[in-house]
């Protein structure tokens, strides 16, 4: 049977990886609720229907997506 003081470092490990988890969670949940929705859904919708155009057409190549200079950059605003 473990003694006590490697019992307690095997409780003390469990509860400071419990702790690393919620705090990653945390982490996680707070990026979630700072997302710029409103900034992305416009940039969602375009992908989606360069998605849609491309499966309707069933070809894979280019597409009517602009030049990289022409695109704006979100992360500016």
């Amino acid at each position: 049977m473990a003694d006590k003081k490697t019992e307690l470092s095997t409780e003390e490990r469990g509860v400071k990886a419990l702790e690393s988890i919620a705090h990653s969670m945390q982490d996680i949940s707070d990026w979630l609720y700072d997302l710029d929705t409103a900034g992305w859904s416009t940039r969602l919708e375009w992908y989606l229907n360069e998605f849609y155009n491309i499966a309707k057409t069933k070809s894979v190549g280019s597409s009517t997506r602009p030049d990289k200079g022409i695109e704006r950059d979100f992360n500016e605003e």
